[in-house]
């Protein structure tokens, strides 16, 4: 059975319904994206067992299915078949969800969202890693990763180690974006969901173009072009309507809202539900 689902919600116009990552992250590491509140209906969804929603009993209960079964469930609620935005594993999430059930759906929004897994994925990223490791912060991050090995932290310190690692999956780091990172170091999150994710998940990644063509509703994707893990070569896979953030990393929702939100006003506006920035 479905848990229900907590939500943030902000601000007044289309809905822009969001599916945060991680997975097992707090859904607060999404709240950059509220700035979009000036000409949305932000609705910040709290996928199962983060945030303020509940944590299945049994720690295997994080499948891409079982997700999307969650989102199914609230969207089978609404009067209005909302725009989703979801940002990495969200992305996966809402991709499945749309493929299931497109009559819930009004458009797709992939921010950062991977379109493959496995040995080609790390190869990848690995590769973009070494290009940055003159970079201080990413050769702190990569030490940092290489002395955590195979060996997961205790949940009480998985926000500090994703905190520690996170300049990978960034830019260069600004004030803002280290701010980000002491506030992602002090979250809570879930070590059941992103051990799934690891293990059962990303090694067979490879249903998100075929999810997002099953669902036939307008689809763009988003990454920033230091995306290791969903950059420039998964938005073409993607197969849709796509936009590159120059100097952006995974969590490019940090780092480039204001050229996300362009690129979502120009996407919403042609489909039709036009924002009215206030």
């Amino acid at each position: 059975m479905s848990p229900a689902l907590a939500t943030t919600v902000r601000g007044t116009g289309p809905d822009l319904v969001v599916h945060p990552g991680g997975p097992g992250m707090d859904p607060a590491y999404v709240d950059p994206l509220l700035d979009l509140a000036d000409r949305y209906r932000l609705t910040i969804l709290h996928p199962r067992g983060t945030g303020g929603t509940a944590r299945p009993a049994n720690p295997d209960a994080y499948s891409p299915d079982e997700y999307a079964d969650d989102l199914i469930t609230w969207l089978s609620g609404r009067a209005e078949p909302p725009v989703l935005l979801g940002h990495s594993h969200g992305g996966v999430v809402v991709a499945r969800a749309a493929a299931r059930r497109p009559d819930l759906v009004r458009a797709l929004v992939l921010l950062a969202t991977p379109a493959y897994g496995g040995e080609r994925a790390e190869a990848e990223a690995e590769a973009l890693h070494i290009t940055r490791a003159g970079e201080p912060d990413c050769a702190r991050a990569l030490a940092a990763l290489a002395a955590q090995g195979d060996v997961y932290p205790d949940e009480a310190e998985l926000g500090r180690h994703i905190a520690d690692v996170a300049p990978l999956w960034l830019g260069p780091l600004t004030d803002e974006t280290r701010s980000w990172c002491e506030r992602i170091a002090a979250q809570p999150a879930n070590l059941d969901a992103l051990r799934y994710f690891n293990d059962h998940v990303f090694p067979k990644l490879d249903t998100v173009a075929a999810d997002v063509a099953a669902a036939g509703v307008p689809a763009l994707a988003v990454a920033g072009d230091l995306d290791a893990w969903a950059g420039p070569t998964h938005l073409t896979e993607l197969g849709v309507p796509s936009a590159v953030l120059p100097g952006a990393g995974h969590m490019c929702h940090v780092e480039a809202v204001p050229a996300i939100g362009a690129a979502l006003d120009e996407f919403l506006n042609a489909i039709g539900e036009r924002a009215e920035q206030v």
